[in-house]
C-alpha cells in the first residue's frame, strides 16, 4: 500500500557533530522510500546558536549524537533553540529509551546501529510530526484471500467487495460510526472512536491503538475493558514492526505459538493488528484462540485506512491553521517593520532637510568671514579644498584657482605644519575640533596664525557620532597678541630681576652703612664714616643698574641693518671655542642693535660649544670641513635665525647655501642650564621670540623677525 502524496514535503533538520556525518545522515534519510517526500537539511552541532531560525521553518529536528558523549553535550542547547519544533533523538543504544523519555524536550527516540535504523527514524518522524497518512478507502472490503497459517494470517488485499456476517452487522456498525469519526477535529478523539467502533464491530472488549514513541509502540487510546496501566509499551521488533512498515494487517490465532510476540494483556490468546498509515497500530485481542477471521482482518484494515484518511484531514487542517497563524504573525511583524521604516524614513528626511538648511546657512556665512578661511570636503578619505574666501586670497595672495578642488596639502597647510600633515588629515577625517599654531608668509610678511578646524555638522548614528565630511579651517592672526605677550613676559622678568636685586644687592649695603653709623656714633671714630661712604657708593651703583633694568623696555636701541653671519663671526673670536668649528649657512639681514646682537651671539656660541663638549684652544674657520671636530652652525630660518651645536663626526657641510632646519619642538630658554638670561633680555628688547631644543647638541631658534629689504635706497 502506498500512502497518498502530501501537499508539501516534510522538512527535517539533521544535526550531527561533523559536517560529513550530517550530510551523509541527511542523504540517507531522504532516500527512505516509506512515508512522504522529505527535504533534509544537514547542520553541525557548532551551529546551535543559529539553529533557532532554521528550526522555526522545519517540521522536525533530528539530534544524531549520543547525549552521554562529548559530541552530544549540546543536546539541551539544541532543544532550547528548537522551541516548539519537535526533536527526535537518534542515539546509540548506550542511551536507553528510559533516559531519553526522562529528558525534557525530547519528543521521539530511535536507536542507531541496526540495519533498518534509518527506516525506523523515518517512521518516528511521521509519528512525532503527525505527518502524511495513507488515504482511506471509500468502500469497505470483502475478504478474498486464501493465504493463512495455523498461527498468523497476513493479507495483501486492497479492494474487497463485501464483509461481515449474514446480517452485515460489523459493516453496518462501521458505516453508522463513519460520520462521527469523519467529524473528529483532534487526534486523541479520533483514536478513541476508531478503537471503540472497531471493537464493537468484531465483538471483542479488548482493543487499543498504539503509536510509535521513543522506538516503542505506546498505547494512546483503549476500550473500557482495558486499563492503561495494564498495557506496557511494546517493542517494534518482529511482526508488529513489519506490519507498521509494510502497511499490511496481520492476524495471530495463537499468541503462544513459536515466533509470535508476547501477549500484550494477560489471558489473551489471539490478536488482530492493522496499521493506521505509518502512525501506529490498531490492535484487537480475545481470550480465546482464532477469535478473528479473514473478514475481521480485512474489515479492520479498511477501518484503519478510514482512520488514516481522517487523520490526514485533521493534521492538514491543523497544519493549515498553524501556517495561517504564522502567516498572520509574520504579516503583523511586516506591518510593524513597514511602519517603523516609514517613521525612520520621515525622521531621516527631516534630518536631511535640517542639515541642508544648516549647510546653506554656513556657506552663506562663509563668504562674510573676516578672517582667512578654507572650506574642505572629505572625498574618498582625502580632504579636498572646495572654496576659499576673499580674506584668504587677500592675506596670502593666493588665487582660488590654485587651491580649489585640490588636496589639502602644502598649498594650504602653513609652513611649520608639514611634519604634522598626517595628524591634520586624520583630524579632518574624524571631524575633530582642533587648534594649531603656525607661522606663514603673507602679503605683510611672516605672521603668526592660530588654525581652527571646524566641522560643519555632527549627528548621532547608532549610538556613535558620525561627522559630516566637510568643514572649515579658519586662520586667526595672533602675531600682535603674541608679541604683546612676549613684551609683557619681558617686563615681568625685569620686575622679578629688580625684586631679586633689591632683596640681595641693595639691602646688604644699607645694612653695612647702618652698622658703621652706629659704630661711629658709639666710638666717635671717623674711620667708620669712610666705610659708610663705600657702602653708599656701592648702593648708588646698584640703584643705577636697577634703573637701567627697569627702563630696559625704553632703552635706546639704535637699530640698523645687520647681517647675522657677519656678527656671528665677530662674536666667535671672543668665545673660547676649543676645537669646535663655526659653519655659517644662508644669511639674513635684519634690524638690530649691532652691539647687543654681538653680545647675544657671544652667549649663544658659548652655550652651543658647551652643549657638544668641545675642548682644546684651537679656532675653527668658517665653512671648514667637519672632520672629527664639533661644529656650530649659524644661519637663517624661514622667520628668523638659529644657532646649533653638532657633536664631532656630524656631517653638516652644506651643498651650497640653504635655510637652516628648525626642530619641531622648542621649549622656553629659562631652565635649560645654559645661563641664557641676558639672551632673553636682548631678544625681548628687540621683540623676538626665542626657543631651545636639545638633542645630541642644542639649537637656539629666534622667531618673529622681519627681514630687511637690502635693495631699497
Amino acid at each position: 500500500m502506498t500512502p497518498p502524496p502530501r501537499s508539501r514535503p516534510r522538512t527535517v533538520i539533521y544535526l550531527a557533530e561533523i559536517d560529513a556525518a550530517a550530510r551523509d545522515g541527511a542523504a540517507a534519510l531522504e532516500r527512505v522510500d516509506s512515508g512522504p517526500q522529505r527535504l533534509v537539511q544537514p547542520l553541525t552541532t557548532d551551529a546551535v546558536d543559529s539553529l533557532g531560525s532554521w528550526a522555526a521553518e522545519a517540521d522536525c529536528v533530528v539530534f544524531a549524537e549520543t547525549p552521554t558523549t562529548a559530541a552530544g553535550a549540546t543536546l539541551l542547547e539544541a532543544v532550547e533553540a528548537c522551541g516548539s519544533t519537535p526533536v527526535i533523538l537518534f542515539s546509540e543504544a548506550t542511551y536507553a529509551p528510559s533516559a531519553a523519555r526522562s529528558t525534557d524536550g525530547i519528543d521521539g527516540y530511535v536507536r542507531r546501529g541496526t540495519d533498518d535504523a534509518v527506516a525506523h527514524l523515518a517512521d518516528e518522524i511521521e509519528w512525532v510530526c503527525a505527518g502524511e497518512r495513507a488515504a482511506a478507502a471509500t468502500a469497505l472490503p470483502a475478504a478474498d484471500s486464501d493465504a493463512e497459517s495455523d498461527a498468523v494470517e497476513t493479507s495483501d488485499t486492497d479492494d474487497v467487495a463485501d464483509t461481515g456476517d449474514a446480517t452485515g452487522r460489523p459493516t453496518a456498525e462501521l458505516l453508522e460510526s463513519l460520520p462521527d469519526v469523519a467529524a473528529c477535529e483532534e487526534r486523541d478523539r479520533l483514536f478513541e472512536r476508531l478503537v471503540a467502533t472497531a471493537a464493537d464491530a468484531v465483538g471483542t472488549e479488548y482493543g487499543w491503538l498504539s503509536t510509535v514513541h521513543f522506538g516503542e509502540l505506546t498505547p494512546r487510546a483503549t476500550t473500557d475493558a482495558v486499563a492503561a496501566e495494564d498495557l506496557e509499551p511494546i517493542s517494534r521488533n518482529g511482526l508488529l514492526d513489519e506490519a507498521l512498515r509494510t502497511g499490511e494487517p496481520i492476524r495471530i490465532d495463537d499468541l503462544a505459538a513459536d515466533g509470535c510476540p508476547e501477549a500484550p494483556l494477560e489471558g489473551m490468546e489471539s490478536l488482530c493488528c492493522v496499521p493506521v498509515a505509518d502512525v501506529g497500530l490498531l490492535l484487537l485481542a480475545a481470550a480465546e484462540p482464532a477469535a478473528f477471521d479473514d473478514r475481521d482482518r480485512d474489515l479492520l484494515a479498511a477501518w484503519g485506512r478510514v482512520g488514516a484518511a481522517v487523520l490526514e484531514r485533521v493534521e492538514t487542517e491543523t497544519n493549515l491553521r498553524t501556517d495561517r497563524d504564522r502567516l498572520r504573525q509574520e504579516l503583523d511583524r511586516a506591518e510593524e517593520i513597514r511602519d517603523r521604516i516609514a517613521a525612520e524614513r520621515d525622521e531621516l528626511a527631516a534630518e536631511r532637510d535640517r542639515l541642508v538648511a544648516e549647510r546653506d546657512r554656513a556657506r552663506a556665512l562663509f563668504a562674510t568671514v573676516p578672517e582667512p578661511a578654507v572650506h574642505y570636503e572629505i572625498d574618498d578619505g582625502q580632504p579636498i579644498v572646495r572654496r576659499v574666501n576673499d580674506a584668504f586670497t587677500d592675506v596670502f595672495d593666493t588665487g582660488p584657482a590654485a587651491v580649489v578642488d585640490e588636496p589639502l596639502d602644502a598649498a594650504t597647510v602653513p609652513p611649520g605644519l608639514e611634519h604634522r600633515q598626517a595628524t591634520l588629515t586624520e583630524a579632518l577625517r574624524a571631524g575633530q575640533r582642533r587648534q594649531l599654531v603656525s607661522r606663514r608668509e603673507t602679503v605683510d610678511g611672516v605672521r603668526e596664525f592660530r588654525l581652527a578646524l571646524v566641522p560643519l555638522e555632527a549627528a548621532e548614528a547608532d549610538g556613535a557620532t558620525a561627522h559630516n565630511p566637510e568643514g572649515l579651517i579658519v586662520y586667526s592672526d595672533v602675531t600682535d597678541a603674541n608679541r604683546r605677550e612676549r613684551e609683557l613676559a619681558a617686563t615681568e622678568a625685569r620686575l622679578e630681576s629688580i625684586a631679586e636685586s633689591l632683596e640681595t644687592d641693595v639691602r646688604t649695603p644699607l645694612n653695612v652703612a647702618r652698622g658703621y653709623l652706629e659704630l661711629a656714633e658709639e666710638t666717635g671714630d671717623a674711620e667708620h664714616f669712610a666705610e659708610v661712604e663705600t657702602a653708599q657708593e656701592r648702593l648708588r651703583e646698584r640703584v643705577a643698574e636697577l634703573r637701567a633694568i627697569a627702563r630696559r623696555d625704553q632703552m635706546a636701541i639704535e637699530t640698523e641693518p645687520v647681517a647675522v653671519t657677519d656678527v656671528a663671526r665677530r662674536a666667535w673670536i671672543a668665545v673660547d671655542s676649543g676645537d669646535a668649528r663655526l659653519v655659517t649657512r644662508e644669511d639674513r639681514v635684519l634690524e638690530a642693535d649691532k652691539a647687543q646682537l654681538r653680545e647675544l651671539f657671544e652667549y649663544l656660541l658659548r652655550a652651543a660649544v658647551e652643549s657638544v663638549g668641545a675642548d682644546g684652544d684651537g679656532k675653527g674657520s668658517d665653512d671648514a670641513a667637519a672632520g672629527d671636530a664639533p661644529i656650530v652652525t649659524v644661519g637663517a630660518t624661514d622667520d628668523g635665525f638659529a644657532v646649533t651645536g653638532h657633536p664631532a663626526g656630524t656631517d653638516v657641510t652644506p651643498i651650497g647655501r640653504e635655510m637652516m632646519p628648525v626642530p619641531g619642538r622648542l621649549t622656553a630658554a629659562d631652565g635649560t642650564g645654559f645661563g641664557l638670561g641676558p639672551v632673553e633680555r636682548i631678544a625681548d628688547a628687540h621683540g623676538w621670540d626665542v626657543g631651545v631644543a636639545t638633542d645630541e647638541g642644542a639649537t637656539f631658534a629666534f622667531r618673529g623677525i622681519d627681514p630687511v629689504d637690502v635693495s631699497r635706497d
